[in-house]
């Protein structure tokens, strides 16, 4: 279970912790290593050393006191206050011990020495060495010394005695834990100097690589919206090539029209003035009647593709709705429709054309009461429900209007959302819409920099909101 623990801990680590982790175990112990073969190696360098300087030392005592013939009777507070001054220069120099030779040269004895005479060590073999000598051994308490030995001896003859010294390792072992824990010290250090630049460079890496995909995904979402700017390019010209034969087309009819309607009413004079039957009349009437409604028609489609003249001003959007709902008041009433209003007094102003703003609420007043019209057809019973509504929003700095139109018609299929702004595209039956008129709406807002919102749920309600920021102009 704590393997499970710390795997799953170790996993929820970021890549820069794991490396370092990973450092860590690899180079410290490697280092480490190194700082104790380097002490283990440099401890026998260190004690060889020692133990040159104490056989110097101990040759040159030797000398001197062959010189001096300190050795001599009478003469033993010389030799002993020689002795203790090579003890107190040489620091590693823990004892000093001289034997001299008997008068026949058949035995020693010790002569003087820094300590007590009971600790003074025999010459190695029961003799006084004629040759220097060296051995390492350990004190008591297990620190190292060497135990070095130099003969005082004539130019000829055997020798008249010898100097040991005992020189102490002491030094050594604390040099050699010194060397252990500088190098320690250093390795960690080293380490931790590694860890860091390698962190920096690691941390600029992966700042390097966010930044990287930032601007892949910057640039996937420019190609996107240059795909769809595009898209957009090509639905107004489309819809601008259509506008011009539309313009073109209605003022061609638009002549022979004029021309039946007076000579229309022209006939109908000439047949008032002749007493003709008042079935002819009537007649004529009808067609006068049909000839009117197509010039409307061809009127509707010239102001459409007019372009109006642009005058803004201070608008009350709660002023605008109540006109608007005005205009559809009567086709309301013939449905049957309630009609609910919750419009927020407290709006300000917002400075736009009338006839945009007009225009835009009318359509989706429209297609709101389409929709319940549909939902009549389909269902005689069903209460239709219309409501409208205005309210402030705030989001950070940007301040907003919004309007909005909630219908509980037939609803738009889930599919069919993303297309309802495409030119052309209509859920309507054939016959009862264009395609062009949310289209437009929207065309119309993006001129404020706002936009048009639509949510719907199928066989239920659909809402659309109409969003304009305060401060916005054409």
């Amino acid at each position: 279970m704590r393997t499970f623990k710390l795997s799953g801990r170790l996993a929820r680590l970021d890549l820069q912790a794991k490396v370092v982790l990973v450092l860590c175990i690899c180079i410290t112990p490697i280092f480490l290593l190194v700082a104790f073969a380097t002490s283990q190696l440099t401890l026998p360098v260190v004690e060889e050393e020692i133990r040159a300087m104490g056989q110097h030392a101990a040759r040159n005592l030797s000398e001197e006191i062959q010189v001096k013939r300190l050795l001599g009777q009478g003469r033993e507070k010389e030799l002993e206050q020689r002795i203790l001054s090579t003890f107190y220069l040489q620091p590693n120099v823990v004892q000093v011990d001289v034997y001299r030779a008997n008068a026949n040269a058949t035995g020693f004895e010790l002569a003087a020495t820094t300590d007590d005479p009971a600790s003074a060590g025999p010459p190695p073999g029961g003799s006084l060495p004629d040759q220097p000598l060296s051995a390492r051994t350990n004190f008591e308490d297990g620190t190292g010394y060497w135990e070095v030995w130099a003969p005082i001896r004539p130019k000829k003859g055997p020798p008249l005695g010898a100097v040991r010294m005992e020189v102490s390792l002491q030094a050594a072992a604390s040099l050699g834990n010194a060397v252990w824990k500088i190098m320690a010290v250093a390795g960690l250090a080293t380490i931790t100097c590694l860890i860091l630049v390698l962190s920096y460079f690691l941390r600029r890496t992966i700042q390097n690589d966010r930044k990287l995909r930032l601007t892949e995904n910057e640039n996937v979402n420019l190609s996107a919206q240059l795909r769809d700017a595009e898209r957009q390019l090509v639905m107004k010209e489309k819809l601008a090539v259509m506008g011009q034969l539309t313009a073109s087309f209605a003022h061609e009819i638009g002549t022979p029209l004029n021309a039946m309607g007076g000579h229309l009413d022209l006939l109908r004079g000439d047949l008032e003035k002749e007493g003709a039957k008042e079935s002819r009349m009537r007649r004529l009437d009808i067609l006068r009647d049909q000839l009117q409604k197509i010039e409307n028609i061809v009127k509707g489609f010239l102001q459409s593709t007019a372009k109006p003249v642009t005058q803004f001003q201070l608008l009350d959007l709660n002023k605008v709705m109540d006109k608007t709902l005005q205009i559809v008041s009567p086709r309301l009433d013939a449905m049957g429709v309630r009609l609910d209003k919750s419009l927020d007094n407290r709006l300000g102003p917002v400075r736009a054309v009338p006839l945009d703003v007009e225009q835009v609420l009318l359509n989706l007043l429209n297609n709101s009461l389409d929709s319940l019209q549909s939902k009549r057809r389909l269902t005689p019973s069903h209460a239709s429900r219309l409501e409208v509504f205005s309210r402030y929003r705030r989001e950070g700095l940007a301040e907003w209007v919004e309007l909005g139109v909630l219908d509980t018609g037939t609803g738009i299929p889930r599919k069919d959302l993303e297309r309802v702004f495409d030119p052309f595209y209509t859920t309507k039956a054939v016959g009862e819409g264009t395609g062009l008129g949310l289209t437009i709406c929207r065309e119309i807002l993006e001129k404020y920099q706002g936009r048009l919102e639509i949510d719907s749920k199928e066989g239920a309600w659909t809402k659309v909101t109409l969003r304009m920021p305060y401060g916005a102009n054409a």
